[in-house]
């Protein structure tokens, strides 16, 4: 198998976050160069009287040379909150694998507990599949981690904890990702949390999010079974499909292209077809 379903469902919010965060960025910029000419032919102005017909420009009562950098801080935000999003959108994929697989296929593992959810969830990893991946997308999770916190937080500069984080992880973080195949955008771990953010460096850290929520997902799927996931895929297709769809060809084929598009695993009729077989029968036993 190549994916789960839980990737695709996340994967796709990250997309749609970044769509927003590059529409946003395309509209700053247009707007960015209206403003900056009413600034150098209006700076005493208020945005009251240059914009009258816009119901905003009470609200925000400025006057045009102060609206630049006004703006400028507006685009700070508005990519701290678009990361602050994508991180916890990656946290609730990391929470949900977890309880996926606790009910799919139970282990010993599933009781770990650690502070951190990327160190939780690599020492399950590990036991799950009885050796430990390779580090270093669970130590990007844990910065990114610490990164929204301080953006949440509004902090000046990087807690103790994240400062410590830094000084431990950043360059071992930047070597792990200067691999030629992954684009970092510009990224330097170690004094990023003190740049201001780019859109360039902004889409780098969506990217990032991305990739590492698509190599864990490659070896959380590698610690499940195909017959786990086929019983219940099956089970989940049966609930949800119309009655007249509950007989074994119907809900074969719906099987195989459930598992095709949410795992990338292409089965036989053949295959899938006895185990329809036998849910069906173990239902009206």
């Amino acid at each position: 198998m190549e994916k789960t379903p839980i990737r695709s469902k996340f994967v796709k919010r990250l997309v749609r976050i970044n769509d927003q965060l590059c529409f946003a960025a395309l509209g700053r910029h247009e707007l960015g160069l209206t403003l900056s000419a009413l600034a150098d032919t209006r700076p005493n102005d208020y945005t009251t009287a240059v914009f009258p017909n816009n119901p905003h420009a009470p609200r925000l009562y400025r006057k045009l040379k102060d609206v630049p950098a006004f703006a400028a801080e507006s685009e700070q935000i508005e990519f701290q909150m678009g990361i602050v999003a994508s991180v916890e959108h990656a946290l609730a994929y990391v929470e949900e694998i977890e309880e996926f697989r606790a009910r799919l296929r139970p282990s010993p593992g599933d009781v770990i507990a650690m502070k951190g959810a990327e160190d939780q969830l690599y020492a399950k990893m590990t036991d799950w599949a009885g050796a430990a991946p390779a580090v270093g997308p669970y130590r990007t999770l844990g910065y990114l981690r610490l990164l929204r916190n301080h953006y949440a937080h509004v902090n000046d500069e990087p807690t103790q904890a994240f400062s410590s984080y830094l000084a431990n992880h950043s360059h071992q973080l930047q070597r792990f990702w200067t691999n030629g195949v992954t684009d970092l955008g510009g990224i330097v771990f170690r004094t990023f949390p003190d740049e201001s953010l780019t859109p360039r460096s902004a889409f780098a850290v969506m990217n990032l999010l991305r990739v590492v929520i698509e190599v864990i997902d490659r070896e959380f799927v590698a610690t499940l079974e195909l017959n786990d996931v086929v019983d219940s895929v099956m089970e989940d297709v049966f609930e949800r499909v119309d009655a007249n769809d509950r007989f074994a060809e119907p809900l074969t084929r719906k099987v195989r292209a459930a598992i095709q598009y949410g795992y990338g695993e292409k089965l036989t009729s053949a295959s899938v077809r006895p185990r329809v077989d036998a849910y069906l029968q173990s239902r009206t036993a």
